[in-house]
């Protein structure tokens, strides 16, 4: 009879906590887009710049001015209004898309086109995260992801928010495995996603971890086997190696989603629980 595990990562988003779980505001960010002024600087310039010649064109022109320049003048003025009028709305809709977003120090709120959604970092299951910044996450697989912005004055918030996920997150699964629970995490079998729309729809596979054993896939290794986890930012790999010197997963770098997490906790485990007599 095959065993049922328990997984305390289950794919039900987390009722809302209320304004005195969340703690201290840390920070806001209204929709932003790093290079938001640039386009908007251009998008005006080139309807400007439109208009004006539009209104060169309808003058009063000399006898001796051929037809032909008038009439393309007036086409460069159309197409300067167009080109404007184009980069206003592209960048009217990248800036619609961007959240806004509150972080707390135990969670955080964010508010998109989609709503607004408020979590405790304990709850958010899937962190997609690069350099050590929260990129994107979602509660669980049942929600949608958040994409957080990328600005220069959201990097040093997007690493906090990524340090305090990992802390609160680790901190409550490491309590469940010790409650002899086994926990989840979720992993991208193909990395070739890199990008928003493929990181929105790719599968994921599922990792799980307990007190004895850490499970990738079909793969097994008792937590006392595992050396550590090597990261290659050479080669853009994470490989856990096991104290034999065999290697017992290689992986790309971000492939596993709350990868620190994941390292956290293992790591915990590995102080806590001295190792187990050989056969």
């Amino acid at each position: 009879m095959t065993q049922q595990l328990e997984q305390t990562s289950q794919a039900q988003a987390a009722p809302a906590p209320d304004a005195d779980a969340l703690g201290a505001l840390i920070g806001s960010y209204d929709k932003g887009f790093p290079h938001a002024f640039g386009i908007w600087f251009a998008a005006a310039l080139s309807f400007g710049v439109g208009l004006f010649v539009l209104w060169l064109s309808v003058q009063n022109h000399s006898a001796t001015a051929h037809p032909g320049d008038v009439y393309a003048l007036y086409a460069v003025g159309l197409i300067a209004v167009a080109v404007g009028a184009v980069l206003g709305l592209l960048i009217r809709r990248l800036v619609a898309a961007q959240p806004a977003y509150d972080v707390f120090e135990h969670g955080i709120r964010t508010r998109n086109r989609a709503g607004e959604q408020t979590a405790l970092y304990s709850d958010i299951e899937d962190m997609f995260s690069f350099n050590s910044r929260a990129m994107a996450f979602r509660i669980s697989p049942r929600t949608p992801w958040v994409f957080l912005g990328y600005s220069p004055a959201q990097l040093a918030v997007l690493s906090e928010l990524h340090g305090k996920h990992m802390a609160q997150r680790a901190s409550t699964l490491f309590q469940q495995v010790m409650d002899g629970k086994t926990v989840l995490f979720r992993y991208f079998q193909n990395t070739s996603w890199l990008t928003r729309n493929m990181l929105m729809n790719a599968p994921t596979s599922e990792l799980t971890l307990n007190k004895q054993q850490l499970t990738i896939g079909d793969k097994r290794i008792a937590i006392d086997r595992i050396d550590g986890i090597h990261i290659s930012a050479w080669t853009g790999k994470k490989t856990i190696m096991a104290k034999d010197g065999t290697v017992f997963q290689t992986m790309s770098m971000n492939a596993v989603l709350s990868f620190d997490v994941l390292h956290l906790v293992l790591s915990t485990l590995q102080i806590v629980q001295p190792p187990q007599p050989g056969p």
